[in-house]
């Protein structure tokens, strides 16, 4: 049952440093910042960092280039200390950007006319074989020259079509794996109009050659060919050359990228802290005192460095809380965080609930064979980093003991001999062990109450709490005169005395304002009515006995156990072969997970209700470092 103790650090420096100094002491430290402006006293006023948004904006600016030239990188890598400032980083990814646009648009450039040039060709290269001038071809004064591709298949009808026309077709090129033929048409200007619709009926696509003056079409193709070849040169030195810049720059980018973050984090934490009008920066913050020891012989080499420790009883402000339990009991923290964190002068309930649900669960649902499978289903849970996990391989193995305890193996009692009791042949015993460990947690939980009276020196809750020593007094008396009067038949002491035991501590309890006031010399905060005090005795009185009659509740279970399974191979009695295996194993399946479930959540309320009620508040603020925050 542990909380980590706490010290308030207050540090002050100079501003123009500030960046050095987060990056080096406060980055990785445990510190959990205060509010610096409202902590601190100055006789000038203090003001917090406005967040500066360059690091962010060079971040996006930098991870662009990363990302798509594919340079790898970890998106949460970071620097260890500053080494660049922040306008030379710009500055350099700015020239590589530069660059390498520079270089890209020259490719893009040199792509466009590739793309030109091959359409170019891809024309000519369907005429080159042709020996006239294409010129003349355009500039004929009665006849009107088409060039284009048709479907094979359309060839013959156009050509049967436009011969009455007085026109005729020419094929400038003829592959015969192609679907296309490449065609020159020629027609008579009168006749050119009615032409044109028979090539649109059978769809003749044309195009329209690049006439350049007295030359032929192979000599223009050849050019074509022989600037495709010149520019593929050209773009592949072009992309090499991008190759080796980026090559050249990736780890230069991956460098600034990581100082860039470290810039990032810096400014998530200057927004905890303050500055001056004197140039002075201000951080104030609660840090664990075992990490508090390593930080400290850093500090004290600063000169421009000043720092103040105190601890929690000194200062307003209340500490965060830190858990520290050991390895074992560490798991059973989520079941006190679902309730709430202890607060930093209250005692860690951890230990308490791992013991006391270990305990209770295997009391309530003892049995090797649903044990283990609850065992196992923890193990898979914690394999896969579920927190609940270890909780229930801790049940599992409640249940394994418990069940050796009781002699059951999946509900059946006849497989191995009970070391214990078997709970529905001692059905009455059962119920008194129930309230029995009810008793003895209500005595401890009131033992726990009063620790935490000591420990925060609360002397109205040490003495005349419900749950400290007046009402440990009282419950005592009642339950040591109970018993003995249920065994012995007769009074343990006389009447008189036993309601000196009782009436007295009642009445501490109900007027424990008044007491601690004349006795402590402490004002109470509030004051009731005696109508009040005299509901809140009668309210003591029945919260004592329906806690402890609540604990009934463990044995019934553990006896309802038995019964359901009990039911369960009787049902499956009445079936044959496969039928009766799988009753067995669905029935089994539905005691673990719906008695398992209900078992739990019978666990859950006798630890926070019958229990934590007594000792625990569970209003701890939880402890988050700058490390977990940024």
């Amino acid at each position: 049952m542990a909380v980590e103790k706490m010290k308030l650090l207050s540090i002050t420096g100079k501003e123009e440093n500030i960046d050095e100094f987060v990056a080096e002491y406060l980055l990785d430290s445990g510190i959990q910042t205060e509010d610096a402006v409202k902590v601190y006293e100055k006789s000038w006023k203090l003001a917090n960092f406005e967040y500066d948004s360059t690091a962010k904006d060079l971040l996006k600016k930098c991870k662009a280039l990363l990302d798509k030239y594919k340079i790898r990188y970890n998106v949460n890598i970071e620097s260890e200390k500053i080494e660049k400032n922040l306008d030379y980083i710009d500055r350099v990814i700015t020239d590589i950007k530069n660059s390498l646009d520079n270089l890209e648009n020259g490719i893009s450039d040199k792509k466009k006319s590739l793309e030109e040039y091959r359409k170019k060709a891809e024309l000519y290269n369907n005429t080159k074989d042709l020996d006239i001038d294409l010129n003349k071809l355009y500039n004929l004064e009665y006849i009107r020259f088409r060039y284009g591709k048709i479907l094979r298949e359309n060839y013959g009808k156009l050509e049967n079509s436009i011969k009455d026309l007085n026109a005729f077709l020419v094929k400038a090129s003829d592959d015969e794996k192609s679907r296309y033929i490449w065609v020159m048409c020629f027609a008579t200007k009168e006749n050119s109009a009615k032409v044109d619709s028979y090539l649109n009926v059978f769809k003749f696509e044309r195009f329209n050659l690049p006439v350049e003056l007295d030359r032929k079409p192979k000599d223009i193709w050849i050019e074509c060919e022989n600037k495709i070849q010149e520019l593929n040169f050209e773009i592949e030195n072009k992309e090499d050359e991008l190759i080796r810049l980026v090559d050249r720059d990736a780890e230069e980018l991956v460098e600034l990228y990581a100082q860039i973050n470290l810039y990032i984090k810096i400014n998530n934490v200057k927004k905890f802290m303050a500055y001056d009008e004197n140039g002075l920066f201000y951080i104030i913050g609660w840090i664990p005192a075992k990490e508090l020891t390593k930080v400290l012989p850093k500090l004290s080499k600063e000169k421009d460095i000043k720092y103040v420790i105190k601890n929690h009883d000194e200062v307003a402000s209340i500490p965060p809380t830190k858990l520290n339990n050991n390895r074992i009991v560490r798991p059973f923290e989520t079941l006190v965080k679902m309730y709430g964190l202890p607060s930093y002068t209250e005692l860690d309930p951890t230990t308490f609930v791992a013991i006391t649900a270990f305990l209770l669960f295997g009391f309530m649902f003892g049995d090797v064979g649903h044990g283990f499978v609850i065992f196992l289903i923890g193990l898979i849970m914690a394999k896969k980093k579920i927190s609940m996990g270890p909780v229930f391989e801790a049940g599992g193995v409640a249940s394994i003991v418990f069940g050796i305890l009781y002699g059951s193996i999946f509900g059946n009692e006849h497989i191995i001999r009970a070391i214990f009791i078997r709970p529905m042949e001692n059905i009455q015993t059962m119920l008194i062990y129930g309230i029995a460990i009810g008793v003895i947690l209500i005595l401890l939980a009131m033992l726990l109450n009063i620790r935490n009276g000591i420990k925060n020196k609360d002397k109205k809750k040490i003495f005349f709490d419900t749950n400290g020593v007046a009402g440990l007094i009282f419950y005592i008396s009642v339950l040591t005169a109970g018993v003995y009067f249920i065994v012995k038949g007769k009074m343990i002491v006389s009447l008189g005395v036993l309601s000196t035991f009782i009436v007295i501590p009642l009445l501490a309890i109900m007027f424990k304002d008044t007491i601690t006031e004349k006795v402590f010399k402490e004002n109470s905060e509030e004051k009731s009515s005696l109508f009040e005090k005299v509901f809140h005795v009668v309210e003591i009185l029945l919260s004592f006995a329906s806690n402890t009659i609540s604990f009934v509740r463990i044995a019934a279970f553990a006896i309802n156990h038995v019964g359901l399974c009990m039911a369960i191979y009787i049902l499956a009695d009445m079936f044959t072969g496969t039928g009766s295996i799988a009753v067995t194993i669905f029935g089994n399946v539905l005691v673990i997970v719906l008695e398992g479930l209900i078992v739990g959540i019978q666990v859950l309320r006798l630890e926070y209700y019958e229990l934590f009620s007594r000792f625990y508040t569970g209003d701890g603020k939880e402890y988050k470092p700058l490390r977990e925050k940024i």
